[in-house]
């Protein structure tokens, strides 16, 4: 990955300095420039956003509306670079926004460490203490910990990592906006496994430990792979968030291998695993719910020479699907030297949601600011411009269903990273549907 000139890296330097300073980190950006865009480049990346997104002329971009978005990201501890990723995406599309007429946003950023369920909680409070209507969010609201401040105090949130687990259904004001990862890869992954490898019969998962929501994930997991035909051996090995340390997960697998086993791990978490199960000879084939460059980083060289298997909503940069994607991909290797990862498509993808909402809700004579409005007017049409999927001249769509309050659609499918390069191995869509495998 290319290194970034020093003045881009500047967010990379502080978070550290930051997360020593206090638990939930507040950072501020409205629109000053911060994103690393030029005023210049910003003007001419908004004129393109205005076509790409097909705003007829005349249309209200909400230039007179200033607006508190809050964000809820782990800038420090060992997913630090995810964080990083998704505040860059979110203040690139701040300025392209600003750039185009619309309204001036105003960012809070509070981290939420790994997550840590303290820092979560002090996130979701000081954000309501500071009346933002909306955030865009992560790790399924902190992993559960701001699930019950984000109703309280009715913040509109969106989830671009963690999605609409099991835990988060019945939270009105929470949507996730991508797969629930792993649940909605899964039956396609085992469509690809079953196919293309024809005498495997088990499966097995290790990933973090989520205390009491461990159960009914693992009771969704159990029932996709019986569905699938497939027999779930009992194994369900988890370590803390902030662990990467395998060694005991590994001999306890070593004891009872699996044919596949998922990796559920995010961030940087994969690539060590990977790198300690092959010292360790675990013959098993690994399946992750991610891939990130920060994996391949801390895998020291294994996954590049071994390849890595993953099931998901990758966002490829080097080879964008819509003019939407393409914009983005382009403005924000630009602007920060490197490629984009899913964490930052994703949120950059939730910005330009917020403004669609705020849109909508200045068209029909409301107050952007109430987010009940903002709510209700997602509700009435829950249809967004999106960085995936669609074609050469038509930007992607995310639907979200409003029964699960997950994504209604959303391309994914299975990959393979090796050597550099990544490839797909099967496509499919939520719950499997329309599957095949690549040519």
């Amino acid at each position: 990955m290319p290194t970034p000139p020093s003045h881009l890296r500047r967010r990379r330097l502080i978070a550290p300095l930051l997360a020593t300073l206090t638990a939930a980190a507040t950072l501020t950006a409205c629109g000053t420039g911060d994103a690393g865009v030029t005023a210049a480049d910003a003007k001419a990346q908004a004129a393109d956003l205005v076509k790409v997104l097909k705003l007829p002329a005349g249309t209200g971009l909400g230039g007179d509306v200033t607006f508190k978005l809050g964000a809820a990201l782990t800038l420090s501890g060992p997913s630090a670079s995810n964080g990083e990723s998704m505040r860059n995406a979110i203040e690139l599309a701040i300025e392209q926004i600003k750039a185009a007429g619309g309204p001036t946003i105003e960012l809070s950023v509070k981290d939420i460490k790994g997550p840590d369920p303290v820092a979560a909680k002090q996130a979701a409070s000081e954000l309501a203490a500071e009346g933002v209507p909306a955030k865009i969010t992560s790790m399924g609201d902190g992993l559960g910990a701001m699930l019950g401040d984000t109703d309280k105090n009715k913040i509109l949130s969106l989830d671009g990592v963690g999605g609409a687990q099991v835990f988060t259904k019945g939270t009105q004001y929470f949507y996730g906006t991508r797969e629930v990862a792993p649940s909605d890869a899964v039956p396609g992954a085992l469509e690809w496994f079953k196919r293309t490898r024809p005498k495997g019969k088990t499966v097995g998962l290790v990933g973090v430990d989520l205390g009491p929501l461990n159960a009914a994930i693992q009771a969704d997991m159990k029932t996709k792979i019986e569905a699938a035909g497939l027999t779930f051996n009992g194994l369900w090995e988890t370590v803390a968030p902030s662990s990467q340390d395998y060694a005991s997960m590994i001999a306890k697998v070593k004891k009872n291998q699996p044919d596949l086993l998922w990796v559920a791990f995010g961030g940087a978490a994969p690539g060590a695993f990977a790198a300690q199960a092959k010292s360790a000879g675990l013959d098993s084939q690994l399946l992750g719910i991610e891939f990130t460059q920060e994996a391949v980083k801390s895998s020291k060289g294994v996954l590049d020479a071994d390849g890595f298997t993953f099931a998901m909503d990758y966002f490829d940069a080097s080879a964008p699907s819509n003019p939407l994607a393409k914009l983005f991909a382009d403005a924000y290797k630009k602007a920060y030297g490197e490629p984009a990862d899913f964490y930052a498509a994703n949120a950059y993808e939730e910005t330009l949601m917020i403004w669609d909402l705020i849109r909508r809700v200045k068209a029909a004579g409301g107050k952007p600011d109430d987010s009940s409005q903002l709510k209700a007017a997602l509700e009435k049409n829950p249809a967004f411009a999106s960085v995936y999927g669609g074609d050469a001249g038509t930007a992607g769509v995310l639907e979200i269903d409003l029964a699960t309050h997950g994504v209604a659609r959303r391309p994914m499918g299975v990959f393979e990273y090796k050597d550099g390069k990544v490839k797909a191995l099967a496509t499919y869509d939520v719950e499997g549907q329309d599957f095949r495998l690549a040519d």
